[in-house]
């Protein structure tokens, strides 16, 4: 026969036999804290209270973050199954047998006791005091290296960003000066070929003072850049 607790947990229904029979619950839907809040304000009950953060020392602190902390200290706040004695972590390290052997100085335990229960107390709460701030000062510690790696992994990514921007215009760039070269040695190529062809068929002309990057304007040869800055000029090979 299922306990008390057991029925507590499903439909009870009575048969006509007299008999209890037990149906299971339907699962309910899940409503958000939003939805309840606002149904409680309208119906005049009292307000729903959002547990996700909570409220300490005047700041507004989440719960998901003290249940993170409280999980990261488990481990040291505990005892480590281990059979490593050499682990003051461990449960079956000897710290009786260590505080036995090391730590019964008469000198020191007539030192305690002169301060008497008050000045003990007043030790441990001042003791206690500066490992919260020692503690408080390695934990920003680390959150602040933590934030230089950061940092400088997104600076690494953006120089490196900027080096593979700076190696592909120096390949284009390059790709088009190759390219305008290329084309430049072929126009060298085809007016030596006319040169020889020429001396071929004029054998007493002399071709020597031919430029194949220069033209002829008002009777001499110039370069291109002259004739265009003058606002244009004759490229008539007659003239």
């Amino acid at each position: 026969m299922k306990n008390e607790r057991e029925l507590s947990t499903s439909n009870v229904v009575k048969s006509e036999q007299g008999v209890v029979v037990n149906q299971p619950l339907e699962k309910k839907r899940v409503i958000s804290v939003e939805r309840r809040r606002a149904e409680g304000e309208a119906s005049g009950k009292r307000k729903v209270i959002d547990l996700t953060t909570a409220r300490c020392c005047g700041k507004e602190v989440s719960l998901e973050e003290v249940k993170v902390f409280t999980e990261n200290q488990k481990k040291l706040h505990g005892y480590v199954g281990s059979e490593d004695l050499s682990s003051v972590w461990s449960e079956h390290y000897p710290l009786p047998i260590l505080a036995e052997e090391h730590f019964q100085s008469k000198a020191d335990f007539d030192l305690i006791e002169s301060v008497g229960e008050v000045g003990q107390a007043q030790f441990i709460q001042v003791y206690a005091a500066r490992l919260l701030c020692l503690g408080r000062y390695e934990e920003l510690k680390a959150k602040r290296k933590a934030d230089e790696r950061r940092e400088k992994t997104v600076e690494l990514e953006k120089n490196m960003e900027k080096k593979v921007r700076l190696e592909l215009c120096g390949q284009k760039k390059d790709a088009e000066t190759s390219k305008e070269n290329h084309g430049y040695d072929m126009l060298l190529v085809g007016f030596e070929r006319a040169k020889r062809q020429a001396k071929f068929f004029f054998p007493e002309v002399e071709f020597d003072k031919l430029d194949p990057i220069k033209v002829v304007h008002n009777g001499v040869l110039v370069d291109d850049d002259e004739v265009d800055a003058e606002g244009g000029g004759d490229h008539n090979p007659k003239v």
